[in-house]
């Protein structure tokens, strides 16, 4: 067999390993695939896209050898195990100590102490780079995506010393051009009413009509020059930073203050939980038995009042009401002080006296027995990590506590969101990483509609099924909305009954004023209906599940960590990766190669079918590595070789011509960035691409445009 070289060796067809291989052959990069698992679909797609499979294991120096390893660009380890991705990265480091090798590893310090052993190893944690996403598809807000650049958030978490840019969704009001109306913002995408699949990157002079949905990307400060008023705009800051700290904290293992489900509770908010959870707590027997002590105190006391001092003759003269309450209480919980008794009253009144003790040591001992109960659960909870979710109110109900699980939820505590979760395994490892956060547990089935209950599915804004099974997630979201639709049209008719009944009884209350029409007229719209985020395993599924099923959002997680794992390997930096309009997007930042097809044309001849939000010029000493990789202090901003670093242009035009050693960030569709990727190719491996990559893989989208 022939010998390659310039390849990447995917060690792994797992779902990642899949979406990792494929995005490098669309990348026009030669690809051998290791893995000794039986054949499945995806591996047959690679083999006839060309891509050679050594059916071995990844762990074996040969197979490593026999996928030339010698005079490989990269090795990725995209292993469903974290084991396994450990082994495969030890023996290609044995095997070949100076080639280039991208590792998922999902245990922090496991990742922190393989990226110290082996230095040629980039150690990528999917479930933190692909949580973000996830955090932002559960809140419901106008702002997409939002990440942050030009500051080092490991270090500086000053948000007015960095560039955040956010992703924005609009309906467009009235009719104008794009740039007219919104200036230097960027148009992502633009769904017409008529149209059934949007414009991707459209160019910015494209004439806008009343009712079009348009989803455009800017700097912060852009939008408020504009004057536009985004729903929910302070959501990005909070989803910057929830980004850029996943993104350091593996730099940064366990320095992470530890989020609790109730943080930035003022004292009112926690004394409204403590009361609900009361409420909560005490269910209807409870309430039952104590009506029937007050009732039994009540009507002895009044008995004793008007009776006692008639029929006694050891009565005080001055025996009052406090006295028969005093003697009420006395009698029921069996106390006999002595100095009030039955003793020489009449018999009738004897006999009142028994039946008041029999019934009040009764009553009161259910009433002793519901709160012991009580508070030997809640002791029992607590040491199982559980909560009540009954008492949050506001929340997202979160299925699977796995690593992409619990990624989203800590995203979502950082976001200051209650969380609700529901886990199928009670040995779950994370459990104790809920409990530590004191977020509300619910062990059983998501699939069936007692437990969605049980994790107050009526009260929650939102409900994301993120388990690694795709079909239990659609089960799981399918049956959370019927279950969901079901409370909200009882809650609606319950209200608009009340409300009859008080328009009935002449009587009016403030609380039904809102319902004088009947159930709530909004009660299915988007802003009241339950969100519905999904995962699957597919990335292909993502479009039909969620046009044919009507789901909010559906999110592969392969497919958005693959990019980092591509970037890691073919050597560029992969900012942050998010979907707009069922959509894979992805925002990277690059070096021009010398030599390379970027260099010499301008923006507007290049037509490259990504968006350049910005480019920062070469200093002279500033050139790319010798396969084209960004120089880690490039990335950062910082001087190379003595250069002062340059400011980057946020406002190139369509006129900006680039020179070998720009940085560029570009946004756009992964197979759009991915041709800009071939395009950065030195000429003979641009040759080589050529031969490799499927046909019309080339872009064809439009160049951003900008006034100069």
């Amino acid at each position: 067999m022939a010998k390659v070289s310039g390849h990447v060796i995917v060690c792994g067809l797992s779902a990642l390993g899949s979406r990792v291989a494929e995005q490098l052959v669309a990348s026009g990069v030669a690809v051998v695939v290791v893995d000794d698992r039986d054949p499945t679909g995806s591996r047959r797609r690679l083999e006839r896209s060309g891509v050679r499979v050594v059916p071995e294991s990844a762990h074996s120096p040969e197979a490593l050898r026999e996928a030339d390893i010698d005079t490989a660009l990269a090795v990725a380890a995209c292993g469903d195990l974290d084991l396994d991705n450990l082994q495969t990265a030890i023996a290609a480091a044995e095997v070949a100590p100076s080639r280039r090798l991208v590792v998922s590893i999902d245990n922090a310090q496991l990742g922190d102490q393989l990226a110290t052993a082996i230095p040629a190893a980039t150690v990528i944690n999917m479930a933190d780079r692909v949580g973000p996403s996830f955090v932002e598809a559960c809140i419901r807000s106008d702002v997409v995506h939002a990440f942050t650049l030009f500051a080092d958030p490991a270090t500086n978490h000053d948000q007015e010393a960095s560039e955040v840019f956010a992703v924005v969704d609009a309906v467009v009001d009235e009719a104008d051009a794009f740039r007219a109306r919104y200036g230097d913002l960027t148009p992502i995408a633009l769904r017409r009413p008529s149209d059934r699949d949007p414009v991707l990157c459209p160019p910015r002079d494209i004439p806008l009509a009343p009712g079009d949905q348009l989803t455009m990307l800017g700097r912060l400060a852009e939008f408020d020059a504009r004057g536009l008023t985004v729903a929910g705009m302070h959501d990005a800051r909070t989803f910057a930073e929830i980004a850029a700290v996943a993104r350091k904290r593996q730099e940064r293992s366990g320095s992470d203050p530890i989020l609790r489900s109730d943080a930035g509770q003022g004292r009112l908010g926690r004394v409204r939980a403590l009361l609900a959870t009361i409420r909560a707590e005490f269910d209807g027997p409870f309430r039952w038995a104590l009506a029937a002590v007050l009732t039994l105190v009540v009507l002895s006391t009044v008995v004793l009042r008007l009776t006692y001092a008639a029929n006694d003759p050891d009565a005080p003269d001055n025996f009052d009401a406090f006295d028969a309450l005093y003697l009420t209480v006395e009698t029921m919980t069996t106390v006999g002080y002595g100095d009030f008794n039955f003793g020489d009253a009449t018999h009738w009144l004897q006999a009142f006296g028994i039946l008041l003790m029999l019934f009040g040591a009764l009553s009161v001992a259910v009433i002793y027995a519901f709160i012991t109960n009580v508070i030997i659960s809640r002791k029992l909870e607590k040491a199982l990590g559980r909560g009540r979710a009954g008492t949050v109110r506001g929340h997202v109900v979160l299925c699977g506590l796995g690593k992409v699980g619990t990624a989203t939820m800590e995203g979502l505590l950082r976001a200051g969101r209650a969380v609700v979760v529901i886990e199928r395994d009670e040995h779950n490892r994370f459990l104790p990483v809920a409990r530590e956060r004191g977020v509300p547990v619910v062990i059983g089935d998501a699939t069936v509609r007692t437990t969605l209950l049980q994790a107050g599915l009526g009260h929650a804004t939102a409900i994301a099924a993120l388990t690694s099974d795709g079909v239990a997630n659609l089960e799981t979201v399918l049956s959370a909305r019927d279950a969901y639709e079901e409370l909200a049209q009882a809650r609606d008719e319950r209200l608009a009954a009340r409300h009859a009944a008080s328009k009935a009884g002449g009587r009016s209350y403030q609380r039904h004023a809102r319902v004088a029409a009947g159930p709530t007229p909004d009660a299915g719209s988007d802003e009241t209906a339950l969100r519905v985020v999904l995962r699957v395993a597919d990335a292909s599924m993502t479009s039909e599940v969620e046009r044919r099923f009507d789901i909010h959002t559906v999110r592969s997680a392969a497919a958005l960590a693959a990019p980092y794992f591509v970037g890691a390997a073919l050597g560029y930096d992969v900012i942050s990766t998010f979907y707009v309009e069922r959509t894979p997007f992805l925002v990277a930042r690059m070096v021009v190669r010398p030599g390379a097809a970027l260099v010499g044309p301008t923006l507007a001849e290049l037509a490259t079918g990504a968006r350049i939000l910005a480019v920062t010029a070469a200093a002279e000493p500033h050139r790319a590595g010798p396969n084209g990789e960004t120089p880690a202090a490039a990335v950062n901003g910082a001087a190379v070789n003595g250069a002062a670093p340059a400011r980057p242009n946020l406002r190139p035009s369509r006129h900006t011509r680039l020179r070998a050693g720009d940085e560029l960030l570009a946004v756009g569709p992964v197979t759009e960035i991915v041709d800009m990727i071939r395009r950065n190719q030195r000429p003979v491996d641009a040759r080589r691409s050529e031969s490799l990559s499927p046909a019309g893989a080339n872009g064809t989208a439009e160049p951003e445009e900008r006034d100069g």
